[in-house]
């Protein structure tokens, strides 16, 4: 279980490149509104990764794409794939869901803001669960369950950060990577065999779910929801700046890594940020 946590490393907010690979997004709802015309660049990401990482990941994309076509994926079987993932995660007895802390009601709270800013809503329903893990500052997700450990929470400086934080775990699940990611298992199935009842099949599966622009995706969509509530969303920047510190760069880490380096996320957002919202992070 340590194994998968430490895989299912959260990341948050992109967005570089102001004038080129960047897709228009139509978002609009209640509460403070998106600009119209948003743009999500992810042009930063190519300074970051070397050309055999970019071409293995295109070729990657362009065969996922093919195992997948026509498999179809519910919010219902979405939701039953997290199901399936806590009760075999609560078998460890180094994975303990904390049903006691203080903080428990503000998660709730956080989630329940977020799930009610979303436009165009999926059907999936959400719950949040606090990690008893002061030594991995994570948080991830499995269909609609979403597990923060305490030492994030610990991370964190405010709830601005929390905001951002959590709704990029909803963002996974709302822009259908988590679908995308079971796709593959069903396409899979003759070599992890059927994937609702297999422990394994689902821990295969969340060790590389994700890629970078999944997560620069799922980065967005966290700190749009966070700018529709009124939070400070410049806050994340420091967030990332002090994860930065001490992250090792080389070529290993490229070749493997399926998020983007603390540093380049704290570059990448605030050009988001000055792009769409018109405001410069300090």
């Amino acid at each position: 279980m340590k194994n998968i946590i430490a895989v299912l490393s959260i990341m948050t907010l992109a967005a570089c490149n102001e004038n080129a690979g960047k897709t228009t997004i139509d978002e609009s709802g209640k509460g403070r509104p998106l600009p119209a015309n948003m743009k999500y660049s992810y042009d930063c990401m190519e300074t970051d990764t070397s050309d055999i990482s970019n071409i293995l990941g295109k070729a990657d994309n362009i065969l996922n794409k093919v195992a997948t076509f026509n498999i179809k994926v519910s919010d219902e079987e979405q939701m039953l794939f997290g199901d399936t993932f806590l009760i075999e995660a609560v078998k460890d007895k180094n994975f303990v869901i904390d049903t006691s802390s203080r903080e428990i009601p503000k998660l709730k709270k956080i989630l329940n803001d977020l799930v009610e800013s979303r436009v165009k809503p999926t059907n999936i329903r959400y719950t949040i669960y606090l990690v008893q893990d002061t030594a991995t500052i994570n948080a991830y997700t499995v269909g609609g369950k979403i597990f923060i450990t305490q030492a994030m929470l610990d991370k964190c400086k405010n709830d601005d950060q929390l905001y951002a934080i959590i709704g990029h775990e909803i963002g996974h699940n709302e822009k259908g990577h988590i679908k995308s990611s079971i796709k593959q298992l069903k396409a899979s199935n003759r070599v992890f065999g059927k994937w609702g009842g297999s422990f394994m099949a689902i821990k295969k599966l969340l060790t590389g779910s994700f890629n970078r622009k999944n997560e620069l995706e799922a980065d967005y969509f966290g700190l749009d929801l966070s700018w529709k509530l009124g939070y400070d969303v410049c806050a994340i920047r420091s967030f990332w700046d002090d994860m930065a510190k001490g992250e090792e760069r080389n070529a290993i880490n490229d070749f493997f890594n399926t998020h983007p380096y603390s540093d380049t996320r704290s570059k990448c957002l605030v050009s988001h940020i000055q792009t769409n919202f018109s405001i410069g992070c300090k």
